[in-house]
């Protein structure tokens, strides 16, 4: 029996566990990112990052990234809003959100689409893409995916 997965027939797909949230709080990085594992297919509920800047001067940009697995970039979206030194902002990546242009009590919103299905070998992406202090700034990420096996 084959199932549709957004453009894409599997054969035998099950779902186990098939709602997964993933959180990460490890300090002193401002790049972080997941690959789908092998007999997987992700998609994308909603990601949110929290990210707390040094004292470095400089403007950060957040962004979410997905890559294929040669690394190609094959969907990115840009938080409307930069982040300045000494702050604090949350990030939400989400389904059927506006693309707010300004930071609303430290929190933007940014949409996805919402059919974002990452394959084995993809990677999900969230960073500072300016990498004004990677090594001094503290991002926190949470994320949730439906995950389908035997994909």
């Amino acid at each position: 029996m084959k199932q549709q997965i957004g453009d894409n027939y599997v054969d035998n797909v099950s779902e186990v566990s098939p709602i997964e949230t993933t959180y990460d709080a490890v300090a002193n990085d401002s790049n972080k990112s997941w690959t789908v594992p092998n007999g997987e297919m992700w998609k994308l509920n909603w990601a949110r990052m929290l990210l707390v800047t040094s004292a470095d001067v400089g403007n950060r940009q957040s962004e979410l990234i997905v890559k294929d697995e040669a690394g190609n970039t094959v969907f990115s979206i840009k938080a409307g809003a930069i982040q300045g030194a000494s702050t604090t902002r949350v990030y939400h990546y989400s389904q059927h959100v506006s693309h707010e242009a300004a930071f609303v009590v430290s929190e933007i919103q940014a949409p996805i689409p919402s059919d974002l299905y990452l394959p084995a070998g993809f990677t999900l992406q969230l960073w500072d893409s300016s990498a004004i202090a990677a090594a001094a700034d503290d991002m926190t990420i949470s994320f949730q995916v439906k995950v389908y096996k035997g994909a």
